[in-house]
C-alpha cells in the first residue's frame, strides 16, 4: 500500500507550480485537490528597465524562480534568448534551470548553497570560483529578503534588483473547497510559504475550518507564520521540498493509525490542530 493511500491534499501552490506537487501526491497514493492561494502577476516595467542592464559590460543575470524566468520571457517576448544569451545567467534551483534552458538560455552556473541567510557566504564563494560579476541583473519577487543583495555588494559587486512578479491570492470562487473542508473530505494541505498560508487562510474565511486538515509546511519560519495566524501545523517538512512535506505526512498519519487503531488509508479530515 502507498504511503497516503486514500488521502486527499490541498495543493495550494500557484497553478503553474501546482501539478508537480499533485504528481509527487498521487505517487504516494493521494488525491489531489488543487486549491490555489497564489497566484503570480507579472511586472512589466521593471522587467523591460532591465533590458539595457543586461547589454553593460561584465553584466550577470540571476533568477531564483522559475516564475521571474516565465514573466521577463513574457515582457522581452521574441527578445528574451537572443538578450540571455550574451551573458551569464546564474539560476538557483533545478526547476529554475529548466524553465530557463526550455526557453533557448543555457544557465552558466547553478549553485549549490540556497538563498537562505546562513548560506550567503557559501554563495559568494562559490560565485568568487566562477568571476564575480560587475554589475548583477537580479530578477526575483516584489517582496523577500535582501541578504542575498548585501553579501554580493559586500563583495563589490553592483547588484540591480528587478521586481520581475508579485504573488496575489486568487479570486475565483473558494465555496467548494470550503464545503469539502466543512464536510471533512480533506485530509492535509501543503503550505510552501508564508503569503500562501496568509492567502489560504483568506480563501477559507476562518482559521478553525481551515485547521480541520493536517497542514503540512515546508520550514519552521512557515510554521511559525501559521500559528501566528491562528492555524495548527501538524507536519514541517525535515528538508525545504514538497516531497519532504508530504513524507511528513506519510509518517504523521502513519503514526495517528498506530495510535488509534485506525487503518492509515482511511480518511482522517479533521486532524486536531
Amino acid at each position: 500500500m502507498k504511503p497516503l493511500e486514500g488521502k486527499r491534499i490541498l495543493i495550494t501552490r500557484a497553478i503553474e507550480q501546482a501539478g508537480e506537487s499533485a504528481e509527487l501526491a498521487r505517487a504516494r497514493g493521494a488525491t489531489p485537490v488543487l486549491f490555489p492561494c497564489l497566484a503570480i502577476e507579472c511586472l512589466p516595467a521593471p522587467i523591460r528597465d532591465a533590458a539595457p542592464l543586461l547589454e553593460q559590460p561584465g553584466a550577470q543575470a540571476l533568477f531564483t524562480s522559475a516564475n521571474g524566468v516565465r514573466c521577463a520571457a513574457r515582457v522581452f517576448g521574441d527578445a528574451f534568448a537572443p538578450l540571455l544569451s550574451k551573458l551569464p545567467v546564474v539560476t538557483v534551483g533545478r526547476r529554475t534551470a529548466r524553465e530557463l534552458e526550455r526557453l533557448g538560455v543555457r544557465p552558466a552556473w547553478t549553485p549549490e548553497a540556497s538563498l537562505r541567510e546562513s548560506s550567503q557566504a557559501g554563495l559568494v564563494e562559490a560565485w568568487r570560483d566562477h568571476g564575480l560579476p560587475t554589475s548583477l541583473v537580479f530578477f526575483r519577487a516584489e517582496t523577500g529578503g535582501d541578504a542575498v543583495i548585501r553579501a554580493l555588494e559586500s563583495a563589490g559587486v553592483a547588484v540591480h534588483l528587478i521586481p520581475a512578479y508579485r504573488a496575489v491570492c486568487p479570486d475565483d470562487d473558494a465555496g467548494p473547497v470550503r464545503d469539502m473542508l466543512a464536510r471533512g473530505q480533506v485530509d492535509a494541505v501543503l503550505l510552501g510559504s508564508a503569503r500562501a498560508a496568509k492567502h489560504y487562510l483568506r480563501r477559507v474565511g476562518d482559521a478553525a475550518l481551515a485547521s480541520r486538515p493536517a497542514i503540512a509546511v515546508i520550514s519552521d519560519q512557515v510554521a511559525r507564520a501559521c500559528r501566528d495566524l491562528g492555524l495548527g501545523v501538524q507536519v514541517v517538512a525535515k528538508e525545504a521540498s514538497f516531497a519532504s512535506m508530504l513524507d511528513g505526512l506519510a509518517a504523521w498519519f502513519g503514526d495517528q493509525a498506530r495510535s488509534s487503531g485506525t487503518p492509515n488509508n482511511a480518511h482522517q479530515g479533521g486532524a486536531d490542530a
